[in-house]
């Protein structure tokens, strides 16, 4: 976990693997070590309204994608959908009365996004990278490697990658915006954004 400080307020940046069982007990710690007045988290406000509706004998709908990324990252842990560090998040900040903000991107932007930057090539070579990622053996050795690996798969797609940059950008600018308003914030992030917006925190 990463402290940086921003005009006075402190940000503690907690990197996660979403759906790794495990995960969620790096957020209890670190909520229980920095009591923070705000929790922020790398994922779209639909997800988090969706966490408010949980009904845990439902079964999820989830896309290709991310089958494919959860069948191979079950490989070097159990697996929860949903996401046990995005629920117990949602319930500590709920339980102690703070507020659970999303910083990345809705679904409208997202789906914009992919038409202003994704051309109808784009989606054929996106579309035959997944089917063949879902047969790969990947060389990781741990969860952390793999994130890694299927992150730069992905996005060796430039199109892609442009859409992930944006996202990661926007993240940061958020982050800084909650700033503004609160003292101590807690930001959950996708461990394969971390690096990447770390730095951008730092370099301002």
């Amino acid at each position: 976990m990463k402290e940086i400080t921003i005009e006075g307020r402190k940000l503690y940046l907690l990197p996660v693997i979403h759906g790794l069982v495990g995960e969620e007990e790096k957020v209890k710690k670190a909520f229980e070590d920095f009591s923070p007045d705000c929790i922020a988290i790398g994922i779209s406000p639909e997800d988090i309204e969706i966490m408010g509706k949980i009904d845990d004998t439902e079964e999820y709908e989830i896309s290709f994608q991310h089958q494919c990324y959860l069948m191979h990252l079950s490989n070097y842990g159990k697996i929860s959908l949903p996401p046990l560090d995005i629920k117990v998040a949602y319930e500590l900040a709920k339980k102690n009365k703070i507020p659970i903000l999303a910083i990345d991107i809705n679904d409208d932007e997202y789906a914009d996004l992919l038409t202003q930057n994704v051309s109808i090539f784009s989606l054929i070579r996106h579309s035959r990278k997944i089917k063949k990622l879902a047969k790969k053996k990947f060389k990781a050795k741990n969860a952390k490697e793999f994130v890694m690996e299927w992150d730069r798969e992905i996005n060796s797609i430039k199109a892609f990658r442009k859409i992930e940059e944006i996202r990661e950008e926007r993240m940061t600018h958020n982050l800084i915006k909650l700033c503004k308003n609160y003292k101590k914030i807690l930001a959950i992030i996708p461990f394969e954004k971390y690096d990447g917006i770390r730095k951008r925190l730092e370099d301002m």
